[in-house]
């Protein structure tokens, strides 16, 4: 359901006794209201509602080595990321719990240039090495 004023979809319910048969709805975005029929309350439309989340939506939220994993698979073999690239493309924060042991434990994906780390997919690392661009 889209706001009639601003066309957001951040709408909800705003007051199911409006009237016998209407409830109010309400823009979260700019503040409108308006009323619909009873029989349109997005709320109700819903059949069994799903509670919780699943598990693998638990560990893309909050399993660093799952988010960590997930996101070195994805990376661009034509591409190479500095570690700070990798932080960012996890969506966790610098300094998270675990993140860095988590990144620096994927050996596979990396080399380093001195004290530099960079990242790439597995087969691009590997013949970086062997052509001595990374140790």
């Amino acid at each position: 359901m889209k706001c009639e004023k601003c066309s957001s979809e951040n709408v909800g319910v705003h007051d199911r006794t409006a009237s016998k048969d209407q409830i109010r709805v309400k823009c979260r975005k700019c503040g409108h209201t308006w009323l619909i029929p009873k029989s349109e309350d997005p709320v109700a439309k819903t059949v069994n509602p799903k509670v919780g989340m699943s598990l693998n939506s638990f560990r893309e939220k909050f399993d660093v080595e799952f988010i960590v994993d997930k996101t070195l698979k994805d990376l661009d073999p034509d591409t190479i990321y500095e570690k700070n690239d990798i932080i960012k493309l996890t969506g966790l924060r610098h300094g998270y719990p675990g993140l860095t042991p988590t990144i620096e434990g994927q050996k596979e994906y990396y080399g380093k240039v001195g004290s530099n780390m960079y990242f790439s997919h597995p087969d691009t690392i590997a013949d970086l090495k062997n052509q001595a661009k990374l140790s």
